[in-house]
């Protein structure tokens, strides 16, 4: 979003829209979303599995599987420069020194023949133009960084447990220092005291080397000890938008108060939590109107009809809603 800023933002994403094709239907993956992101910030987003988080990311680093993936429209912008039409050539150089991911499944994302020290020296030795030694110098420090002895360098996966092994991705994904971090919930295999030292080596990089950061989340705890902006997807589109406070303090969205009231709150007395009715709709027939409008208990014949826009609501904060948008038209 960031829409009252005159400067080139440092990655900005304009109207991306992007389908699978499975068994001759079409999967409405990404419908139309846009958002942009400065140097040192961080951006959740937010949002149940099927969502569409994971394919935004990997938009990002253009590595989607096409087919069964097809961007349809739309622009990736990283200072300027848009990543779409860049060669597999170009793209390399980008990916794991400018823009880097750690990945949501260590067990795929490890190569299950070659050493973990390896795998993180070969990127370091890219990039960075170091020699073998001292790549593996730097892929030691990145292990140490992350909590496994260097010692382990010339382990294989099998020999890491599944938190081990999210650590090792971990590492592969910082080693070049890169510009722009795509997490894709990367603390989702760390018991909890990892996941906070895990939580403070990112944030400390971030510090360090100004690093930009689309956290993808379904805890709302990391988003708020990590994230300065809030995008709430849903069925593929940013339904509502702004900054941490904007979002925690007046969540709008149905669907984002929905998320909130899921969540258990030590201060209130009751015995059970409130889910979120029904299911997410089907991405290859999607509800006409709003598609959140099948599990809203607000809904109305109006929300069934057109495609729902998004209104700014004040400040950065903006809502895809019908009745969040006419709230705010009779405060003004």
């Amino acid at each position: 979003m960031n829409t009252q800023k005159n400067t080139t933002p440092f990655i900005e994403v304009k109207n991306l829209t992007v389908h699978y094709t499975s068994e001759e239907k079409e999967i409405h993956a990404v419908n139309d979303v846009s958002f942009s992101l400065e140097k040192g910030e961080t951006l959740g987003l937010v949002g149940e599995t099927g969502a569409g988080k994971t394919t935004i990311a990997k938009s990002i680093l253009r590595i989607l599987p096409e087919p069964p993936a097809q961007v349809d429209e739309g622009e990736i912008l990283l200072e300027g420069k848009n990543l779409l039409p860049l060669s597999n050539d170009e793209m390399r150089k980008i990916r794991g020194k400018r823009i880097s991911m750690i990945f949501q499944d260590p067990m795929t994302a490890l190569n299950p023949v070659m050493r973990v020290g390896a795998q993180i020296a070969e990127g370091i030795a890219l990039h960075e133009h170091a020699s073998k030694k001292e790549a593996e110098e730097k892929a030691k420090r990145m292990l140490e960084m992350v909590g496994i002895p260097g010692s382990r360098f010339r382990d294989y996966p099998h020999q890491f447990s599944g938190g081990m092994k999210q650590r090792v991705v971990i590492a592969m994904a910082l080693a070049c220092s890169p510009d722009l971090l795509l997490a894709d919930e990367p603390t989702t295999a760390l018991d909890v005291t990892i996941q906070a030292q895990v939580l403070d080596i990112i944030k400390n990089l971030q510090k360090k080397l100004n690093t930009a950061m689309i956290m993808i989340t379904h805890d709302l705890g990391i988003v708020a000890e990590v994230c300065d902006n809030v995008a709430v997807v849903y069925a593929g589109e940013i339904v509502e938008y702004g900054s941490k406070e904007e979002i925690f303090d007046h969540p709008t969205h149905p669907y984002t108060i929905g998320l909130f009231g899921s969540l258990p709150d030590i201060h209130s007395d009751v015995k059970r939590l409130s889910p979120i009715a029904g299911m997410p709709p089907d991405p290859s027939n999607l509800p006409a109107g709003c598609a959140f409008s099948p599990r809203c208990p607000y809904v109305t014949k109006e929300c069934k009809k057109d495609a729902v826009g998004l209104e700014l609501l004040g400040g950065t904060h903006v809502c895809r809603c019908i009745k969040a948008a006419k709230a705010a038209n009779d405060k003004a």
